[in-house]
């Protein structure tokens, strides 16, 4: 009986790691992507308990998780040149939900980060094309929606 008792441990413990590496949890703020060998095999967009093949570190199956709820992107203290050439300090924002995880996966390999300064570049040169189209006092008139719309 003394000498099962290891066994039964070493049983329990491989058990127990193989159960671990198979569960994953999708909460309700986020989106999964199960990927086998890098590529997609199938995507988890409802919050649940999920199972996958286990041995993540021999990059068979593992798992992204994405956020699902509006995220907002803030660029601050940019300085734009209006169509008066006078310069001015304008910070904006953009709120944003990633809605296709597959897509966003292809384009910016499911980074946060890559994404977010392409999203810096846009909303850069949008804000300098419609400020420098106009002057600043038609950000504070009726203007400002037709300038926040382009």
């Amino acid at each position: 009986m003394a000498n099962r008792l290891p066994i039964i441990a070493v049983i329990a413990a491989v058990v127990l790691f193989l159960l671990y590496s198979s569960v994953f949890v999708v909460n309700a703020r986020q989106q999964a992507l199960v990927l086998r060998f890098g590529e997609i095999v199938d995507v988890k967009s409802q919050p649940g308990i999920y199972f996958k093949a286990p041995f993540a570190f021999f990059d068979a199956d593992s798992v992204q998780l994405i956020e699902n709820r509006v995220l907002r992107f803030d660029l601050d203290n940019i300085r734009v040149q209006v169509s008066g050439g006078k310069f001015y300090e304008v910070d904006a924002f953009i709120a944003y939900r990633i809605s296709d995880p597959r897509v966003f996966r292809s384009a910016v390999s499911g980074q946060i980060e890559l994404a977010e300064a392409r999203l810096r570049t846009r909303l850069d040169a949008a804000l300098r094309r419609v400020y420098g189209l106009r002057d600043f006092e038609a950000a504070l008139s009726e203007e400002r929606a037709v300038m926040m719309r382009e």
